[in-house]
Parts: C-alpha cells; sequence; structure tokens
C-alpha cells in the first residue's frame, strides 16, 4: 500500500521546481505535501521545521561554499530517517559511486525522467530501497566505455562484428594471448557477466552514439 509523503525539492532553479512541485501536487496518492528551497540555509531551515520524508535534491548549485553532495552529505548526518533522491542531467560515474556508496543516497534520476517512472521512485525509495533510473545506468554504461583504451575499443568493436579472438589478433597485429587479455579486462571493467552481455553492452553503446557526450 502507497502512503503519502512529504517532500522537499532543493532546486536554485525557481521555474524547474515550482514546476515539479505543481506536476507532483497532482498525485495525492503519493505526495501529501512539498515544500520547495532553494539554496542551503532554506532547505537546512524547512527540515529543523517541517516534517519532511523525502529530500529531492539538484546536484549543481551557483555557490562556492556548497553544493548538491554536501548538502546531501549534511542531511545524512544530521537527518537519518530523510530519504534522499538525487536528480541529475549529468550521470558522471564518480559522482554515482560517491552518491551511492559514500553519501549513501536513496534514488538517482535524470531530470529529464517521466512522471510514470518518478512516481516508481517515490514509492520505492519510501518503502526503503534504492532507486536508479534506467536512463541514468544507460549512460553510466556508455560512461564506463570512456575509460578504455584505443587499443581495447578495437578489440571490442572486432568482437562485436563476429572476429574470433585469432582474427582480432592477425588483424591487430598482437597475439592471441593479448587479445584474451583485453577481453577480460573489458569485461571485469564493464562488469559484464561474460562476454556475450559484453558485446550487447558495447552494441548499445555504439548504438546511441555518445562517445563525446562527457
Amino acid at each position: 500500500m502507497i502512503t503519502a509523503i512529504n517532500i522537499l525539492i532543493v532546486d536554485d532553479s525557481v521555474i524547474f521546481s515550482q514546476g515539479l512541485a505543481s506536476l507532483l501536487e497532482q498525485y495525492p496518492k503519493y505526495v501529501k505535501s512539498i515544500k520547495i528551497a532553494h539554496n542551503y540555509k532554506q532547505a537546512m531551515t524547512v527540515l529543523e521545521h517541517e516534517k519532511v520524508d523525502l529530500l529531492i535534491l539538484d546536484l549543481n548549485f551557483e555557490s562556492e561554499d556548497y553544493n548538491g553532495f554536501s548538502i546531501a552529505k549534511k542531511v545524512k548526518a544530521l537527518y537519518t530517517k530523510v530519504k534522499i533522491i538525487i536528480l541529475t542531467q549529468q550521470a558522471k560515474i564518480d559522482n554515482y559511486e560517491i552518491l551511492i556508496n559514500d553519501i549513501d543516497v536513496d534514488g538517482y534520476l535524470d531530470k529529464q525522467l517521466g512522471i510514470e517512472e518518478t512516481l516508481e521512485a517515490l514509492e520505492c525509495v519510501a518503502k526503503g530501497e534504492k532507486y536508479v533510473d534506467k536512463n541514468i545506468k544507460s549512460m553510466l554504461e556508455i560512461g564506463k566505455w570512456l575509460d578504455i583504451s584505443n587499443r581495447e575499443k578495437d578489440v571490442i568493436g572486432l568482437l562485436s562484428k563476429g572476429f574470433t579472438q585469432k582474427e582480432i589478433a592477425d588483424k591487430l597485429f598482437i597475439s592471441s594471448r593479448t587479445v584474451e587479455t583485453h577481453i577480460k579486462n573489458l569485461t571485469n571493467k564493464i562488469e559484464a557477466k561474460n562476454t556475450t552481455q559484453l558485446i550487447a553492452i558495447y552494441t548499445k553503446y555504439k548504438e546511441g552514439n555518445r562517445e563525446n557526450t562527457y
């Protein structure tokens, strides 16, 4: 059963935060109340005086004193029961690891996400589950490819076209053992279960055509 929750939106974009609040207010089944803060001070004031179950937080603020990371860390330290969902337009791997592993936020969403998946995220996080939306997961997979070497890209490119390890070795003028090592390293970097999944992820990456996104 869904329990309506009290939400605080923290974003220095007035238009975005007000628009999101107006949209969420149309779903009283999920949302009990919504407050908006545009900076660190306003956010902490609301948290101190109001009942907040869930914080929806942007990462980027036009301030040298704080950002979404520092706000999330502070909130997790002072208000342990408050859940945090991060909204972002840049799904960087380093950001993900810091937010999920170090700060222990509860959700990570693309700002372009539709309302249905946003509501799904609210419900999951409110129940104590972690939620990373499919767009973020896809962008994170793509981002991992930017950390591989040109030689590794050559190997997986040929592998995805159906060439055997021996054929790849001949084309690249390297040994079969070196090709095998590259494939093993790629599998570990991309966190693929096997070569088949590695090729599937690479194909998705190429179809996205976003090598220069980051």
